[in-house]
């Protein structure tokens, strides 16, 4: 798809196993085979790393690094050492010009738009509670692209 367009910005929340990931998976699954581009934010409220002591990266934050970058031939993770809002993240996926779509597993902030999974308390700007029919999610998504 043309990228070059602003990026369109999806949140999804839901009690814990009430299926966002799966959902968000067939999501991207979906709109990458239709030729668009997905970045994906997964945020949590438990305090855990994906760092591990010892490791280099590690060692860098340790010693003052607040951005570690670990690069392989196969990916690149940026390792921000601090606690960063749903906006800022999004500001930096934005510049690297080039989704189509952000989807935010887990967004509470309430200038993201949200699609709600189960029963749990409606939070600001929800679009929607899914009820399962992932055709019309699918094109409410698509749609939100052309406006």
């Amino acid at each position: 798809m043309n990228s070059n367009s602003k990026s369109v910005i999806l949140g999804f929340y839901g009690e814990s196993d009430s299926g966002k990931t799966t959902l968000v998976e067939r999501l991207i699954s979906a709109l990458t085979k239709e030729g668009y581009h997905i970045a994906a934010v997964k945020k949590t409220n438990q305090r855990i790393s994906i760092d591990s002591a010892g490791k280099d990266t590690h060692r860098y934050a340790q010693a003052g690094a607040k951005l570690v970058v670990f690069s392989t031939p196969i990916e690149t993770a940026f390792l921000v050492k601090a606690k960063t809002s749903e906006e800022d993240i999004i500001a930096n996926i934005q510049h690297f010009r080039y989704f189509d779509f952000i989807f935010v597993e887990g967004a509470n902030e309430k200038h993201i738009q949200k699609i709600r999974l189960g029963n749990i308390a409606e939070r600001e700007n929800t679009l929607l509670t899914y009820d399962g029919n992932f055709e019309n999610l699918l094109d409410l998504i698509k749609n939100r692209k052309l406006d």
